[in-house]
């Protein structure tokens, strides 16, 4: 085990009034960087990137509630104030970048820089009422992650175990249709002043996470950087991903968009 994960912060944030419980975990010292998870995940989805991240900012994670994005916005801006963070640098990642987006739309004192990665934005896209129904139709089904691991392409070039695998643990719950709905406020993100990038991984382009992120950017006048792997680029994966050229690109990314420390 790493030192940083043996000197991870964990802790439990609470906001009785609204019946709202966190657990997060920090690790590192510096600038505040928050780190979203997309559907299915955790605090602990991005532990193979945070070596490298917490060496420069102090990285949180957390696990989020189940919720829209707007309503999962609003927690995560509760949050940064609990933490006492006048401003944050935040990456989101699929359902997580939707958080993020709306993080910038509704709560613009609360970041300087938001980095959205593969938004699930598919009703932007040409073929949108295609793939959203296709999503619907996911729901309940006995193989519905292994069909939403194809459907997406999200992987890039696997092995069909590889697919097997990954689509075995995947839950698609009815909350999937508000994400793959998921459209940006664009006015309010330009208004707001909030410098957005979005991301999507090299192995997975032309994909509809890789084409929604493209759609997002141009609905927002913001730029794209391409980042190593597929749509889970900052988890290992053999063959595909490699989480620390993953870590350093969003490393360099953050020090490229803001007034972090080298």
């Amino acid at each position: 085990m790493h030192a940083l994960a043996q000197s991870a912060r964990r802790r439990r944030v609470s906001f009785p009034d609204k019946g709202v419980h966190m657990d997060t975990k920090t690790r590192g010292d510096g600038p505040l960087l928050l780190l979203l998870h997309g559907g299915g995940g955790s605090a602990d989805s991005f532990d193979a990137v945070l070596d490298i991240l917490a060496e420069h900012y102090t990285v949180v994670t957390y696990t989020q509630r189940d919720g829209g994005p707007a309503e999962r916005a609003d927690e995560a801006a509760q949050l940064l104030d609990d933490l006492g963070a006048t401003k944050a640098a935040v990456f989101g990642s699929s359902a997580g970048a939707a958080v993020a987006l709306d993080l910038a739309a509704r709560h613009p004192r609360r970041v300087n820089l938001v980095i959205a990665h593969e938004p699930p934005a598919m009703v932007l896209l040409p073929d949108a009422e295609e793939l959203t129904q296709a999503f619907h139709d996911l729901v309940g089904q006995p193989d519905a992650g292994l069909r939403f691991i194809r459907l997406t392409r999200m992987l890039g070039p696997v092995d069909e175990s590889v697919e097997q695998a990954v689509g075995s643990k995947l839950t698609v719950g009815a909350e999937v249709n508000d994400f793959v709905r998921f459209q940006p406020d664009a006015d309010a993100i330009k208004a707001g002043g909030v410098t957005v990038v979005l991301a999507a991984g090299k192995a997975v382009a032309g994909t509809p996470a890789f084409r929604s992120a493209e759609a997002v950017a141009d609905a927002i006048d913001a730029s794209m950087v391409i980042f190593p792997g597929n749509h889970f680029g900052y988890a290992p994966m053999p063959g595909i991903n490699d989480p620390a050229a993953f870590g350093r690109t969003m490393l360099d990314l953050l020090r490229s968009r803001t007034q972090l420390p080298r």
